[in-house]
């Protein structure tokens, strides 16, 4: 489900109607309108008007209305039964209500009696959900093309955003790449009132205090264990078995064998990465699900996605939220079905682990050496080529101010960076993936988003969690079998005991593969052995030199000159590919999908 509202001064019928238009796709198909004391709602479902068994959708006996998008969990007690009360509740105890949920969601309430609104998001604000003020009206929605949809508004780039981008491949905060939108505060209540446009929010969830003295062998890894099966049985009144998405990674191996032994058996589908170290990921997961008896559905990658319909499809439903240009996740969608029923997408991202193995331990000035690209690289020097002068400056100045704001929330250590982390990249990149775009197909669980667990986790040293450590633990203490079989993760081998003949034959070959595939004759020999290179495993995109012919270099946004230099280069070389490229690509269709042309299929042919 999704959702749409407007409230305030002079809310016209026809705008909810254009806001929640723009957010039918997939099997969201059906729209439902509402009107109130102060303005109207929306609700987007599929053909059935539930996500899986479940109706998130409430009217009261006093007509308060309670529409939740994602997928909110009870791990004690029963979630219809607190939907109805909470309906029946006035505004202030139905906020206290909402809080008590976990999982990921946003939820919106009207207390008709009381004609004020109120939202609710989950603790970490991982599920969606974006707010613009304007002309004494408060917009919500659960994609930022449904606000621009409005025409309340316009479509103007936000430059730190923008900066941010390119310089981590997210935004920061609560910002968005659209100026005047922004994303509702994680872990917040919003309480609004149309008839003074007056809006309150507080937060009702802080992150745990942290405990530096913890070691790996102070951590209860049973309790762990319990707290994620709780989750998995929350989840399981929407739908079970399901489908698990399993790769060789930590997080579904896990998944899988805690559904296995809670005599859940999802079906199970694996996408492969035949480029990235000989098809690893895809033969361990095959060997996992084989460990616990499941049989697999082995997916090849689509050397051609990027020129797919398939990919214009992710782009309108990310919304251009990150660079996703030969990026491997963004292919999964094209394989989700309503058939599934539901997908396990493994625990919410970074939930036990240094995300992506990439953090280095220290403060911020170690995080930003290796995570974000300085001022002088070839990615902040195509913004200076690409836009206008003026505009180009205020994407650079804006975006390292809003770099010390949101730097200035977190201790300067380990901690502080994890948060950070978590708030930034997990929330505003990963995690739009399956709550965002796969939630348009089919209901996605994403088991350990819950007060309980970061609690416990959240407080854990840089040391217990890097290096995979605490997974590994786990596996030790509880499913040692699962230890036979080497991991592959954030584009690493990993051991998973200190003797491993697999992780060392796959380890080798892959050094020398890499080796042999430095000179020219070694790359052809690979070639002909029909071994394929990561870096050269996906085709390039028919439609970017499409999208760049497409571009008008007078636009206001824009440079002309360095405009008019791309189309030139890529006329007279069609497989040119660099950073101007790129930009400029993400930049036009960032338009158009924001515009509401989102069919790009049509656009393009």
């Amino acid at each position: 489900m999704k959702l749409a509202g407007i409230f305030g001064e002079n809310c016209q019928e026809q705008t909810i109607k254009k806001m929640a238009e723009a957010q039918i796709r997939a099997q969201l198909n059906k729209s439902e309108i509402f009107k109130v004391t102060g303005g109207f709602l929306a609700k987007i479902t599929n053909y059935m008007g539930t996500t899986g068994n479940i109706c998130l959708y409430r009217t009261g006996s006093t007509q308060n209305i309670l529409i939740i998008v994602g997928i909110p969990i009870v791990i004690n007690g029963n979630l219809e039964q607190k939907l109805n009360q909470i309906v029946e509740l006035d505004y202030q105890n139905a906020a206290e209500a909402l809080t008590k949920f976990d999982g990921a969601f946003a939820a919106l309430y009207w207390d008709q009696t009381a004609a004020k609104l109120v939202i609710v998001t989950d603790i970490l604000g991982m599920q969606p959900l974006y707010m613009a003020r304007v002309s004494r009206k408060l917009l919500v929605a659960s994609e930022m093309k449904a606000i621009a949809a409005s025409k309340l508004i316009e479509v103007e780039m936000n430059p730190a955003a923008w900066g941010a981008f390119v310089a981590f491949g997210h935004t920061l905060g609560n910002e968005t790449a659209l100026k005047q939108v922004k994303r509702v505060a994680p872990g917040a209540i919003v309480i609004y009132d149309p008839s003074s446009d007056r809006l309150e929010e507080k937060n009702y969830w802080h992150w745990p205090e942290p405990q530096p003295e913890k070691t790996l062998a102070d951590v209860d890894t049973g309790e762990i264990v319990e707290l994620l099966k709780d989750n998995i049985k929350a989840y399981l009144h929407y739908h079970q078995p399901g489908t698990i998405l399993l790769s060789g990674g930590f997080d579904s191996r896990l998944l899988l064998v805690l559904l296995d032994k809670l005599g859940i058996h999802p079906r199970v589908v694996n996408l492969c990465h035949e480029d990235e170290f000989f098809g690893a990921d895809g033969i361990y997961a095959e060997w996992v699900a084989k460990k616990v008896g499941k049989p697999i559905q082995k997916i090849s990658s689509n050397p051609d996605f990027f020129s797919s319909q398939g990919y214009l499809d992710y782009l309108v439903m990310n919304e251009v939220a990150a660079p996703s240009l030969y990026l491997f996740i963004s292919q999964v969608l094209q394989h989700l079905e309503p058939t599934m029923g539901a997908v396990w997408e493994g625990c919410y991202p970074g939930a036990m682990r240094v995300i992506e193995g990439k953090q280095p331990k220290g403060g911020f000035s170690e995080y930003l050496t290796t995570m974000a690209l300085p001022s002088n690289s070839p990615q902040w020097k195509a913004i200076h080529r690409i836009f206008a002068p003026s505009l180009a400056k205020q994407i650079q100045e804006e975006f390292l101010e809003k770099l010390e704001v949101e730097k200035s929330q977190y201790s300067d250590d380990d901690f502080g960076v994890a948060e950070f982390t978590e708030r930034n990249r997990i929330r505003n990149r990963i995690a739009l993936n399956p709550l965002q775009v796969y939630g348009s197909i089919v209901p996605t669980f994403t088991p350990a988003l819950t007060k309980d667990f970061s609690a416990i986790i959240a407080a854990l040293p840089f040391e217990v969690k890097s290096e995979f450590r605490l997974y590994k633990q786990i596996f030790q203490q509880h499913f040692p079998e699962m230890l036979t079989i080497p991991f592959v993760s954030g584009g690493k081998l990993i051991r998973p005991q200190p003797f491993s003949p697999w992780h060392d034959f796959f380890n080798t070959s892959y050094k020398l593969q890499t080796s042999i595939a430095k000179i020219k004759v070694g790359r052809g020999l690979l070639r002909l052995l029909k071994v394929p290179l990561h870096h050269q495993f996906f085709h390039r995109s028919k439609f970017v030199n499409q999208v760049i012919g497409m571009v008008n270099p007078e636009n206001s946004d824009l440079n002309p000159d360095g405009v008019i230099h791309v189309q030139k280069l890529i006329k007279a070389n069609p497989k040119k590919f660099n950073y101007d490229v790129e930009l400029l690509f993400y930049w036009q269709v960032w338009r158009w999908v924001i515009e509401s042309k989102t069919d790009l299929y049509e656009v393009l042919r």
